[in-house]
This record gives structure tokens, sequence and C-alpha cells, in this order.
């Protein structure tokens, strides 16, 4: 005999023992996949299906992001692009900002227009008053001083 094919029998034994680790870890694979088959068959039932209002709700998002972009992709859209929207953002920011100003020289009046009315002409009848008075107040200063 040849002494390459000769092995002592403490490597015999190692060889065996690696063979049953081996064999071990494969069956515990096999049970791991056979878990994970039946979750995932589990997970593809109609049990675990999301409702179908949310389905037709994520459906939508994209159509509506879609219909903002003027029916562009966001993705081709490119730097100067950008900065033309950026600064289009701008302008609509300053212009509902104006609005926001003009509305607030409202606040205060009543819903119903009407009542509004009278209240503005009430307000302008009050500042008739007060000009007369600040009127008043004046001469009486430049009549003091002479």
């Amino acid at each position: 005999m040849t002494t390459s094919n000769i092995k002592p029998k403490s490597l015999i034994g190692e060889d065996d023992q690696q063979l049953q680790r081996i064999e071990t870890l494969h069956q515990q694979l096999k049970a791991e996949q056979a878990r994970a088959q039946e979750l995932l068959a589990k997970l593809k039932s109609e049990d675990v299906q999301p409702p179908k209002t949310l389905l037709k709700e994520y459906h939508k998002h994209p159509k509506r992001l879609e219909k903002h972009a003027g029916g562009k992709k966001r993705m081709d859209i490119g730097i100067p692009e950008m900065k033309a929207e950026e600064r289009e953002i701008r302008e609509l920011e300053a212009r509902v900002s104006g609005l926001e100003g003009k509305v607030r020289g409202f606040e205060g009046l009543p819903p119903d227009r009407e009542l509004a009315l009278t209240e503005v002409e009430k307000m302008r009848k009050e500042l008739v008053v007060l000009a007369r008075r600040r009127d008043e107040m004046l001469e009486g200063l430049v009549d003091g001083d002479q």
C-alpha cells in the first residue's frame, strides 16, 4: 500500500464528525426553508392582502404627482428646469403673501356682506369725525402760534 491513501484513525474520526455537522446543518436549512415557504404562502393568501381601497389610494399618488408635474416625469427634469420651477414657486409665494395681506384687511368684518358693508360705512363716518378733529387741532396749534 502507498502511504498517500492511508489516513490515520484520528483523521477519519474528524471527517465523520464534520460530515455529521454538515448533515445536521443541512437538515436545519431544510426546516428553515420549509418554514419560509409556509410564511410566503401565508403572506400571499387573501387573509393578508391589504384592503382594495388602500391599493386604489396607493395607485392614485403617482398619477396625482404626474398631473401636478404637467405630465413630466420628475426624473427627466434637469437643473435649469428645477431653477425655473423654483423661481415660479417664489413668485407664487410672493403673490400668495400679497393676497394674504389683502385678506387681513377684512379681518374683523362680519361674514354677511350686508353687515360688512354697514360696518365699513360706520368706520368711514368715524374716520371723517377723526379727520375733522385732527384738522381742528392743527388749526388750534397754528392759531396759537400767531
